[in-house]
């Protein structure tokens, strides 16, 4: 099963659900958080993984002799794309919905932030605006205190 089918079935998650009605310990507060987290990053790395092989395949000269209309339908890398990004909306939206709690739930908040935000690491932060400078800013402190890496520069 590849890991697109065998994450389909713990993709829902629910920040209220059942993790946080049987009365968590001060240690795994951030528990629902943590499990999106995980979910996510695996998510972005195989999304990365596609990513490039789109890019390396498509930059192979192919001839083209089927018709136009062939060409309008998703190939199967297409399709293995969509189906990651249909995975990752629900987790980004549960992690933008739940709230950090310790500061590895607020980790786990800014490694997302940092992805979402990528485009803010193109630049030096001395050439971005004020406002995207100072959130740059933000989530690479956050990181750092939070003993975590970007996940837009790895």
């Amino acid at each position: 099963m590849s890991p697109v089918e065998n994450s389909r079935s713990s993709t829902r998650v629910d920040p209220g659900d059942s993790i946080l009605k049987q009365g968590v310990t001060e240690l795994d507060r951030d528990a629902v958080l943590v499990a999106l987290g995980v979910k996510f990053e695996a998510l972005s790395a195989e999304l990365e993984a596609l990513q490039k092989e789109q890019v390396d395949t498509s930059s192979a000269v192919v001839p083209r002799s089927e018709p136009l209309r062939e060409e309008m339908l998703l190939s199967p890398l297409d399709q293995r794309i969509e189906a990651v990004l249909k995975l990752l909306d629900p987790i980004e939206r549960a992690i933008m919905a739940t709230p950090a709690m310790t500061i590895v739930g607020l980790g786990v908040k800014a490694r997302h932030a940092s992805q979402v935000l990528s485009h803010y690491w193109t630049d030096a932060p001395e050439r971005l605006d004020w406002d995207a400078r100072a959130v740059r800013l933000l989530i690479e402190s956050t990181c750092t205190v939070a003993g975590v890496g970007l996940l837009s520069s790895e």
